[in-house]
């Protein structure tokens, strides 16, 4: 796959001189993996060598574009890798800017590698991030022109060529007119004979491109431009990671708890334990613009926030300074305010709000109705199958296990779990149970497996009734379980089950809507049967949420109350509570061991899921861990009965 495309390109200025350079050329467009080779005869006039572009020159191309990725974070498999640059013909390139695509085995493209070299011979890459449509913003931090100091960021869109090339970066710096460069052109393939033509017509062409910025340059200074110079390196001593260390202290009142490392590479904070590394000016502009946790997170996921080391301590740490009993930390005064403004000024992040990560979730119309639920639903649950089966267990289990022994391993717990459910509610051959928010159908296919019953599973989740569909069928179960793919509103009330459970399903109805789900459960039972309600809750005064990085890219509309409300909305629509079992402890080891099951798998995580939305879930059990170590989040089965005149519920 090797092309070529004639470009013309364009340079508009519109302040505070304005001015435009076009000119005419051409560029190849190839595959690192395959580039092109011509006879030794016309080798000189198109070659391609590392020692044109950043990197170790005694290695490939691709291999430096690895290295880089890596160096930046971007760890997951690579496949091809596809570059658009001048050749070096009649040995001299010149390349003021190249691009790198790089894509997973499957073909998408993950990053772009943007190598831009000034007229001073010197280069520099940026990371790219760019969204379904190629566009990307990344913070100016090397200098090009003569007539720009190093600030602002540039706002670039960079599809993959096709039959037509277009490619447009957009220089905003504060208080002045955007500069915008473009590149356009139309593709023909690389056949000897093309090269020969493009190359008879503009045999220098490198060369002649050098030449007119250097003409134009000369034009921009006789029009009244003054030349910027380079501000020199800042002391040690006042590096970037040195600023920020202060900003911390100013505004927390305390040292950082972290390491923080920061763009320029330089150090600042404790030696020990896991270091804060920002590999972007654009973090700290998310963090200026919402200095929150979900700030955080937004850089975290993009990648252009990481942690070097353990990311749980790193979490505990940074929790431990957010909720210290300091009565002042959560006052922004008119001094810090100042603080965070000339910090923010010297680190050259004050710019617009960067857009938000693609995996948060996007919804709209009201909360709660049928249509939004089922958003909600397919969000979080048809993510991928096969990613819940490299993260959960065996029995496809997505809630809290239940732990005999220090020892016991994730699938020996979760089979414990559904028996201990199937046992408090006196589960006997041929009895009915309803199970409201069925999975991937892990309780049903116990309880008719091992306990005899005829289970019905209801789900929204058509990726999860498809799998637990094929299930029930490979293991001969089609005359004892059933399953419906139905809001829980529309399950027709026969009061006819003996038991019926809902298993952390309780949380995703909502604070409004409980009071009917309650209703609705009880309506399902028969006199004198049980229900099994195992439910997560939060602290009273806390978010009902989970806080805004879950309600943002997890499971929105969840609303998780404190027990005893949870109890008395069950009580209220007229069923018996039997008994509580709080398992908040065995919440910490399940995920716990899902995070060590992501970790396992990663590299096969991020073929599945693409690297931004594997941070997402590896953050999210990180920080749901450790919500339930600090009591924060709890989880409890709630045993409750149905009075009436069938048998009795017992204790």
């Amino acid at each position: 796959m090797n092309w070529l495309y004639e470009v013309q390109v364009t340079h508009i200025r519109s302040g505070p001189v304005r001015h435009t350079l076009a000119h005419r050329s051409y560029q190849w467009y190839v595959d690192l993996d395959d580039l092109p080779r011509l006879p030794a005869g016309l080798r000189w006039l198109a070659r391609f060598e590392a020692a044109d572009h950043l990197g170790d020159a005694g290695v490939s191309i691709r291999a430096n574009v690895a290295s880089f990725l890596a160096e930046r974070g971007v760890v997951q498999p690579l496949g091809s890798i596809t570059m658009l640059a001048h050749a070096r013909s009649a040995g001299y390139v010149f390349n003021p800017l190249t691009l790198f695509w790089c894509h997973d085995p499957a073909g998408r493209v993950i990053a772009v590698v943007a190598e831009v070299q000034n007229t001073y011979r010197e280069r520099h890459r940026y990371l790219l991030r760019p969204d379904e449509h190629g566009r990307a913003e990344v913070e100016k931090t090397f200098r090009v022109s003569p007539f720009y100091p190093v600030d602002g960021y540039y706002r670039m869109s960079v599809p993959e060529p096709g039959e037509r090339l277009a490619v447009t970066i957009t220089l905003h710096r504060p208080h002045d007119k955007p500069f915008v460069a473009s590149l356009r052109g139309t593709r023909k393939p690389a056949t000897i004979r093309n090269v020969i033509a493009v190359a008879a017509r503009d045999p220098a062409s490198t060369l002649r491109v050098r030449a007119g910025i250097l003409r134009h340059g000369v034009t921009l200074y006789l029009k009244g431009l003054s030349v910027v110079r380079p501000e020199p390196d800042p002391p040690v001593e006042r590096r970037q990671a040195d600023r920020l260390a202060e900003l911390v202290r100013a505004v927390a009142g305390v040292d950082t708890p972290l390491r923080i490392r920061a763009v320029d590479g330089s150090e600042a904070g404790p030696p020990d334990g896991p270091v804060l590394v920002v590999r972007s000016r654009t973090a700290l502009r998310r963090l200026l613009w919402d200095p929150t946790e979900l700030g955080l997170a937004r850089a975290y996921v993009t990648g252009e926030l990481d942690v070097d080391g353990d990311l749980a301590d790193g979490l505990r740490r940074v929790d431990a300074l957010v909720r210290s009993p300091r009565p002042d930390r959560n006052r922004l005064t008119p001094r810090k305010r100042a603080a965070v403004a000339a910090t923010a000024l010297r680190l050259g992040v004050v710019g617009p709000r960067p857009r938000p990560p693609q995996s948060e979730i996007r919804l709209t119309g009201r909360s709660h109705t049928k249509a939004r639920d089922r958003g909600v639903i397919a969000h979080h649950y048809d993510l991928s199958n096969a990613f819940c089966q490299l993260v959960l267990d065996e029995t496809m289990s997505y809630s809290c296990a239940y732990y005999a022994d220090d020892g016991q391993s994730l699938v020996d717990a979760q089979r414990a779990k559904l028996d201990r459910i199937c046992r408090k509610l006196d589960l006997q051959p041929g009895g009915r149970l309803l199970d409201v928010g069925c999975g991937w159908g892990a309780l049903v296919l116990h309880a008719a497996e091992h306990f005899g019953v005829n289970a019905t599973g209801v789900t929204l989740s058509e990726a999860q009734h498809d799998f637990a569909a094929k299930r029930v069928a490979d293991r001969g179960l089609g005359d004892r379980v059933t399953l419906r793919l139905e809001d829980y509103r529309d399950i027709r009330l026969d009061a006819a089950y003996d038991a019926v459970s809902s298993i952390e399903m309780g949380e995703h109805v909502g604070a409004e809507s409980y009071p009917r789900f309650a209703a609705a459960l009880n309506g399902h039972l028969r006199p004198g049967g049980r229900l099994l309600l195992q439910q997560m809750s939060r602290r009273a005064g806390t978010s009902p949420g989970g806080g805004p990085y879950i309600e943002t890219y997890i499971a929105p509309d969840m609303h998780m109350r404190p027990l005893p409300e949870t109890l008395g909305l069950l009580e209220a629509a007229g069923l018996e509570i039997m008994g509580v079992e709080g398992l908040r402890r065995h919440y910490v080891r399940t995920a716990q061991h899902w995070l060590e099951r992501l970790e396992s798998g990663w590299t096969d995580v991020v073929q599945l899921l693409g690297e931004e939305r594997a941070r997402v879930w590896r953050l999210y059990l990180v920080g749901g861990a450790q919500s339930f170590a600090s009591g924060r989040m709890g989880v409890d089965q709630v045993l409750a009965g149905k009075p009436g005149d069938g048998a009795p519920t017992g204790r």
